[in-house]
Parts: structure tokens; sequence; C-alpha cells
């Protein structure tokens, strides 16, 4: 079996459970090999943890110096930009955490360098490789709750409010909207496609940024999303996707790991389907990265460029919508 090596950038929760799940990807041997961070002592300790020989406190030095096949980047999303620019332009495919950057215009120039570089470039959406989304998708296909109509999403959590917290931070890109509206907007964007008119209601902290962001998305004349992220509040973090003959829900936390997945035909039959896989499921983007790069490809098809584009698109007009901006845009 191959050997892949992997980079990675930024030591916390994402971080770890990343290298926690990368012994289970099952095309090639992954490990890590180099790991970055703002101070070598957290970047020491984060390598020898997971047995990686090579520790850097330096992006530079990092792209140039770090023997990998690829960089997993897994810091606050308005490091992003820089972080991915830099690696590409070594050369260095580069999987990397949603959202992938603060705006469109961030994100459309990141894909345009990986072409300009010819190197590998896809947003970490790991909801997006889950089984269980597999699972909802063949449902969809062969009809099982007839036509596509409506779906119900939240994702929320009462997140610490200590002083500098990234959640409720400006300048560490904070709100509720890009670190936890994205995976609803992903599911509505992924089942019925860019949505045509997107209304929306948020919360505003005394900082500026949204605490809590309710969403309406319509996607032409029949389908329509009604999403939200809180930040605040304790939502059932749950999704219910309905047709014209029955619904399926996918239990809590529907964007990782469900207990089950619900499937009720109207007046009819009712089933729930238990949903296991080993680990919490980062490998399976894990598969997708290395996948690619035998391919020879500098872009996923599953997790397309146009994809992450047209999420952010739709993420921008919501800020744009109650006029939040960041300190660094």
């Amino acid at each position: 079996m191959d050997e892949f090596l992997w980079g990675v950038i930024g030591t916390g929760n994402i971080a770890e459970a990343f290298a926690e799940d990368l012994h289970l990807a099952k095309n090639a041997k992954h490990r890590i090999s180099a790991v970055l961070s703002r101070e070598m002592s957290t970047a020491r300790e984060f390598a020898e943890k997971f047995k990686a020989p090579d520790s850097f406190d330096d992006l530079e030095q990092f792209a140039a110096h770090s023997q990998v096949n690829a960089v997993y980047i897994a810091t606050p999303h308005p490091m992003h930009f820089e972080e991915a620019q830099v690696c590409l332009k070594h050369k260095l495919p580069v999987l990397c955490e949603k959202p992938m950057g603060i705006s469109k215009r961030q994100v459309a120039e990141m894909f345009e360098t990986a072409k300009q570089y010819n190197t590998f470039l896809m947003e970490a959406m790991w909801t997006r490789f889950l089984p269980s989304i597999g699972m909802v998708q063949e449902m969809l296909q062969n009809e099982a709750i007839g036509e596509l109509r409506h779906i119900n999403a939240s994702l929320s959590f009462l997140a610490p409010r200590e002083e500098g917290s990234r959640y409720f931070e400006p300048s560490l890109g904070g709100g509720s909207l890009l670190d936890l509206g994205i995976y609803p907007v992903f599911l509505s964007q992924l089942l019925m496609g860019k949505p045509t008119n997107i209304h929306s209601s948020i919360k505003r902290s005394e900082k500026g940024i949204d605490e809590n962001c309710a969403m309406l998305l319509q996607f032409g004349a029949d389908k329509y999303a009604m999403l939200e992220s809180s930040l605040i509040t304790q939502t059932p973090n749950t999704a219910t996707i309905t047709g014209t003959s029955g619904q399926i829900i996918i239990t809590n936390p529907w964007n990782e790991k469900p207990p089950s997945i619900v499937y009720e035909k109207y007046h009819g039959v009712k089933c729930e389907e238990p949903v296991q896989w080993e680990g919490r499921g980062l490998q399976f983007e894990v598969e997708e990265v290395y996948d690619c790069l035998r391919q020879g490809k500098i872009s996923s098809e599953k997790m397309s460029p146009e994809f992450s584009l047209n999420l952010i698109e739709t993420m921008d007009t919501i800020r744009h919508q109650h006029s939040i901006r960041y300190p660094f845009e």
C-alpha cells in the first residue's frame, strides 16, 4: 500500500480529529509528516503526539521544506487564504477547512492560483463525503419521497463567551453563519442547486457579527429551504428533507455522525436505518484527496470549485444583507 504524507497547519480540535481519523482511510497508508503552528512548542507537542518528524512555526519554511504529499489547513478561516496561497505556490496540494475563504473574491483567487500552478485544491467540507449523506442522495435518486420540495436544517451550539473567543470575535471571523450556517447552506445546495432567491434575518452582536442567523432560500418556483445557525440557542440540529410522498430525517447531529436516518412515507411505511462507520468520519475526505491526486486532478468533482464558489457566494449575500464586514476585508 502506498504511503501518503500529510502536512497539517493548525493544531486545534479539528486538526486533532483529522489526525485521529487519518489511519482509517483505506486507499493508502496516510500519516502526518509535518506540523505548522504559530508557536514551535505547540507544533512539537502535536507532532510528538502523532509521530510526525518535522515541526515548523513559519509558513514559508513549512511550505519550502516539509516533505509532504498534501497539506491540510485547519486554522481559523481568516488565515486560510494566505496559508493556501503560499502552499499552492510551492505546488503543495491543499485540503482547506471550510469556509475556504472569507469571501467569494478570496475563494476565486485561491482556485485561480491552484489552476495557475496546476496544483490540487479542495474545500474540506467533510460532511459531503459521509456515508449518511450518500444514503440520502441515493434515496432521492430512487425517488423514495417523490419529488423533492423542502429542506429544514439547523446547526447550533452554545458557544463559550471567553474573552477573545473566535466565535464572537470579528478579527477571527466570528459569527454563526461562517462557522455553523455553512453546513445547512451546503446541504440545501448539494440537494437543490444554487438558490434563486435569498432572504435572511440575524441577531447582531455589539461587535457586529451574527450570533444567530435564519435563512430562507428559494430554488426556482417549487423548492425552498429553511435554515438556521446559532451560537446562542440550541436548535434541534436535525435535517428534514421533504418530498411529495414522504420525508427523510437525518437525526442529530445530522452533519457529523447521526445515530440514524428516518424514512417515512405519508400514511404508510416508516423505517429507521442506523448509521455506522469507524471514527468521526474525516477519513472519507482524505480518501477523496488521494484518489483525485492519483488520477492527476487539480480539483474534486464531488466538492468542485464551482460548488465552493456558489456556497461562499450565498454566504456573501447573507452577510451583505446585514452589512456584516470583517476588519481584514
